[in-house]
């Protein structure tokens, strides 16, 4: 078992959302056995409020609650969370655990479709939440590497585009992107390479289309390569441009599995 001393994550907020007291107690007393400090509230209408004055890491949500339940408090975080991703404020995705019996109308499918992101039975047993609470470790560590590479306030607010009925705008976007761009690198590959009068105007172009384009999807560090490889064109130093191209068919690889990610989990 994890303690305090050899676990790096005990500074972490966690919320147990659970309306019998007595399961709160046994939730807090497994937290605390694994080495971690959480505080508790009755319903999901109080975990949205203390979420909101105070930002958790991690939120142990029971699904069947009086009141508002988990699973409509779980919608309710991400919508705010996209809301304010949106409006360009940085924010911070909670991961959120289903607690739940996991009968026929309270399952894992209600619970991802409800925007949370793990799941464990009730009664919870100790071993099944440590193992909840490693993986929202790991899964906060990659996202926090996925938002390097992808812009994620720029992706909340291209999800913002759905409308009723119609399909997904963003995941057309990431169709359309991954397949235009390999062809723009290797339009400025070929004009390198070509090196006649035009070659520099080619490199320009395809520069600058790629670089508009990958800023559009939240590539930021693709459309920065782009961005080096368009003034070197412009200065007159097309050799420069050739290992500049590499590094950015290397960002692209990156992106591409982000995007590619994104769009699986949208």
């Amino acid at each position: 078992m994890s303690t305090t001393t050899d676990n790096p994550q005990t500074a972490a907020r966690i919320l147990v959302a659970e309306d019998s007291p007595l399961n709160q107690q046994i939730a807090l007393k497994q937290l605390e056995k694994l080495g971690y400090q959480a505080t508790a509230v009755s319903d999901g209408g109080q975990a949205l409020e203390t979420h909101s004055q105070t930002p958790q890491d991690i939120i142990l949500m029971d699904c069947q609650m009086p009141g508002t339940n988990g699973y409509d408090a779980a919608a309710a975080l991400r919508d705010r969370e996209e809301k304010l991703a949106a409006a360009g404020t940085p924010v911070k995705r909670v991961y959120i655990i289903a607690m739940t019996a996991n009968t026929e109308t309270d399952n894992r499918e209600r619970c991802l479709a409800a925007g949370m992101d793990d799941f464990i039975n009730k009664p919870v047993q100790l071993p099944e939440l440590e193992a909840a609470l490693h993986r929202a470790f790991s899964d906060r560590a990659t996202g926090r590497q996925m938002d390097e590479i992808i812009d994620p306030v720029i992706i909340a607010g291209l999800r913002q585009l759905r409308t009723p009925g119609k399909g997904d705008p963003l995941a057309e976007f990431i169709d359309l992107f991954l397949r235009e761009a390999p062809a723009g690198l290797d339009a400025m590959s070929e004009a390198v390479a070509k090196n006649d009068p035009t070659s520099l105007a080619r490199v320009v172009s395809a520069a600058a289309a790629l670089k508009g384009s990958a800023g559009n999807l939240g590539a930021r560090q693709l459309a920065a390569l782009c961005e080096e490889i368009e003034q070197a064109a412009r200065n007159w130093m097309l050799a420069d441009t050739k290992p500049i191209i590499q590094r950015a068919r290397l960002e692209f690889d990156r992106a591409r599995a982000v995007l590619e990610t994104i769009k699986g989990g949208n």
